[in-house]
């Protein structure tokens, strides 16, 4: 069985245990009746489950998913006495960012959603969380780096909330890891014109300088790009040995295939968000091996839930997925557990107890910041024969294979 039918079998087992009820009001809970007295509460999310950021949008589905089935199982939030189940309503925005906006709207004129998660990267996840500033409903969402989501807002945000790591935090821990192998120290940084991309260059350029490297080469392109030969040979006509990035996974795909082609195999390659789910081991097959990827969460890390997470769900998943999905388990859980302290399904109340929030939830430590960000640790994962392992931090018994076998 492949990882994307085990993918596809855990959702719908997820999905399977969740209770299709009619939908609450805005701001209230209304009662559903399927013979005995059940009550619902409905939360939205608009996913990019198709299109660029597909493999993103499908991890996302799966930690919602099973952070809800946790809670239903249990019984569900219970709300002045009462217990109500969650009726979690997924939309499809196949990567679109007008789609995303107009989902998430939908969500909560017409279904009645109480609160939304969130979907992957700023282009979903900014216009979601201006609906929900714009409708005051309470917004949580994470694979969105902070600073990128924060600043997104002049104004700042009032309901939106994001739970991922600090940039600057990742291009650090980026550059060390690049330094763990043996180079002549030569750095090409290709990124593209998203929010995030854009907010990571300069991030980049420093923190390589600072740890001794030289960029050689500076390469800036549109997300949706798929042809690279121009830079990819003044790169290699530079002599760099890393490669550091941030781009769509087809951009990513697409990047390393043509590098190969082209003869250029440096020892490090990490191009944040493209190699973030298994479609990238699924696009380049073996030519993966050796590249780096980002995580949010690892076993590892042992954050708090680790041994149940990997006993449940997480036993029919691998480590990419996992680190996609269980940030989003960790925001559903932040989300419910405000909820639970709110007393209410009340919009301005479970606002003002995200606020508050200050504890350990699947992705470590949680508490927010004056932009509406709670910053979450930065780890550097490592394909090796299709699945992926921790790196960096070091982690006893595993070390980083150098140089990159799948460019060789």
């Amino acid at each position: 069985m492949t990882v994307t039918t085990v993918r596809r079998a855990a959702r719908v087992i997820f999905a399977g245990s969740l209770f299709a009820l009619l939908a609450a009001g805005i701001g209230t809970i209304t009662a559903a009746s399927t013979g005995a007295s059940t009550r619902t509460i409905t939360i939205g999310a608009s996913l990019p489950l198709t299109g660029p950021l597909g493999g993103l949008g499908s991890d996302q589905e799966i930690g919602y998913r099973a952070e809800v089935n946790d809670v239903n199982r249990a019984g569900g939030i219970k709300i002045g006495g009462i217990k109500y189940k969650i009726d979690l309503r997924i939309l499809n925005n196949s990567s679109t960012a007008t789609t995303a906006s107009n989902q998430a709207r939908a969500l909560v004129t017409r279904d009645g959603a109480i609160a939304l998660l969130g979907g992957a990267t700023p282009t979903i996840s900014v216009p979601q969380a201006d609906v929900a500033t714009l409708l005051h409903i309470p917004f949580v969402t994470t694979n969105n780096p902070d600073d990128a989501f924060g600043s997104a807002n002049p104004k700042g945000w009032k309901y939106a909330w994001d739970v991922f790591f600090k940039e600057e935090t990742q291009a650090k821990t980026v550059g060390k890891w690049a330094n763990v192998c043996t180079s002549n120290k030569k750095v090409a940084l290709f990124n593209d014109t998203e929010k995030d991309g854009t907010f990571e260059r300069p991030l980049y350029r420093a923190a390589v300088k600072s740890d001794g490297d030289r960029v050689v080469g500076t390469y800036t392109f549109p997300p949706t790009t798929t042809t690279f030969s121009s830079f990819i040979t003044s790169a290699k006509a530079a002599g760099a040995q890393i490669v550091i990035g941030q781009m769509l996974p087809t951009a990513g795909i697409a990047l390393v295939k043509q590098m190969k082609s082209l003869g250029f195999h440096p020892d490090v390659v990490i191009l944040a968000k493209a190699a973030n789910a298994e479609n990238w081991w699924k696009g380049l097959g073996s030519l993966a091996t050796g590249s780096g990827m980002e995580l949010t969460w690892s076993p590892a890390a042992h954050y708090p839930g680790t041994p149940q997470i990997l006993k449940s769900w997480g036993k029919k998943l691998s480590v990419d997925t996992l680190a996609s999905a269980v940030p989003d388990f960790g925001a559903a859980q932040v989300l419910f557990h405000a909820i639970t302290k709110a007393g209410s399904t009340n919009a301005a109340k479970v606002n003002a107890a995200i606020t508050k929030t200050n504890g350990m939830f699947a992705v470590g430590h949680v508490k927010f910041l004056k932009n509406h960000t709670a910053v979450t640790r930065y780890l550097v994962g490592q394909w090796v024969h299709g699945r992926v392992v921790q790196v960096y931090p070091p982690v006893p018994g595993v070390k980083t294979e150098c140089p990159m076998a799948g460019l060789r």
